[in-house]
């Protein structure tokens, strides 16, 4: 224990040296997280807005104002809403309900009062969502020359408990960005290089085993990861007012969710290191898988715009899981059954690169061998 804890502390006094790789770890999120909040402020939903009508009243008269109200906005410009039909298992982010007897509420000239939900979070889409939906319905009303409106719309509806608004959904997805940078820019390259230049040669004359050498190796930078997403929580709480909306046990979750991912990332990492000739070699690589993954892993901007096919083959991707594990767990809306597939997709990922980076690995440059 006393000699992995000594390769730790070396391995992070290392790291901490170097000018740019502190940069990239803890000053580039937390710039990346002030431009964010300047631009987008609170709101994660940038994409269209599912409309679900639940027609109860099953009347001439309540399929007439579906109709409408449908066709109303999708002329409309300034949210893009999708009306879906209900089916099982289906959430939309705003459902609407005709109740029973509309129809004949119509024929009496009487009013009758809709039911709203939303699975949104608080800021401008609920609230452009809700002037469109209000603006439609008393469009449907005075079309009708009663004295009393036909339809009435509620209140605007109460956003749901564990909804995730864009800065939780930004300062988590900067814990997501360090991970990645990490594991591939501040672990691979800096393997490869250690070991191009005769750097491991030195460990092989201490009688210590392999496995306790890299070990460290992930476990300093493990700690970097840590350090680098409290750095960020701690100061979207202070400045932006972030708040998790869980206890105890939803952090617990998240924490976990963060580790199993980091181990995975990071035997990426070393898998890529194991394999690699070169410095160069192993930098096009990294960067080869850290653009597309920067841009597809739902990390700063969401994929709601995405086409629904392109957006739910992504949510396979193991960064994607893992991302919306850790989100479900800070907002207080995890199961462990619905994050089965994130766990089993992480823990295979983390065994199969350090299988293949164990077969792979070499303590001296490959034009040695």
């Amino acid at each position: 224990m006393k000699i992995l804890l000594h390769l730790v502390r070396a391995d992070l006094a290392l790291f901490l040296r170097g000018r740019l790789a502190l940069f990239w770890t803890f000053a580039f999120p937390l710039l990346m997280l002030m431009m964010q909040m300047a631009l987008f402020g609170q709101e994660a939903k940038l994409g269209p807005v599912t409309l679900l009508v639940r027609d109860m009243d099953r009347s001439t008269e309540s399929a007439g104002y579906a109709q409408k109200l449908a066709r109303g906005l999708r002329l409309q410009n300034s949210v893009e809403f999708r009306v879906i039909a209900p089916a099982p298992g289906v959430k939309a982010d705003l459902e609407l309900t005709i109740p029973e007897g509309f129809a004949e509420a119509v024929r009496a000239g009487h009013s009758t009062e809709m039911k709203l939900a939303t699975t949104l979070s608080a800021g401008p889409t609920l609230e452009a969502s809700y002037g469109m939906l209000r603006g439609f319905s008393d469009g449907y009303n005075l079309a009708g020359l009663q004295d009393e409106p036909r339809v009435v719309l509620p209140a605007p509806p109460v956003p749901a408990s564990g909804a995730l608004d864009y800065r939780l959904f930004l300062v988590s997805g900067l814990a997501g960005l360090v991970i990645l940078s990490t594991s591939l820019m501040g672990f691979a390259g800096p393997l490869v290089a250690a070991r191009e230049g005769g750097m491991f040669r030195l460990y092989q004359l201490f009688p210590m085993p392999t496995g306790v050498v890299v070990l460290a190796w992930c476990l300093s930078r493990l700690v970097i990861i840590v350090l680098a997403s409290v750095a960020m929580f701690i100061v979207a709480w202070a400045v932006y007012g972030v708040k998790l909306d869980t206890g105890a046990t939803g952090i617990a979750a998240a924490s976990g969710m963060l580790a199993l991912g980091c181990a995975a990332f990071l035997a990426l990492g070393l898998l890529l290191a194991a394999v690699s000739r070169s410095v160069a070699g192993v930098t096009m690589v990294s960067n080869l898988l850290y653009f597309p993954l920067l841009f597809s892993g739902n990390l700063m901007i969401p994929l709601g715009g995405l086409p629904p096919i392109l957006r739910d083959a992504l949510e396979y991707l193991p960064l994607n899981a893992m991302m919306a594990s850790i989100r479900h767990a800070l907002t207080g809306s995890m199961s462990w059954q619905g994050e089965a597939y994130s766990i089993v997709v992480l823990a295979a990922m983390m065994c199969a690169c350090l299988l293949l980076a164990v077969r792979r690995f070499g303590w001296t440059p490959r034009d040695l061998h």
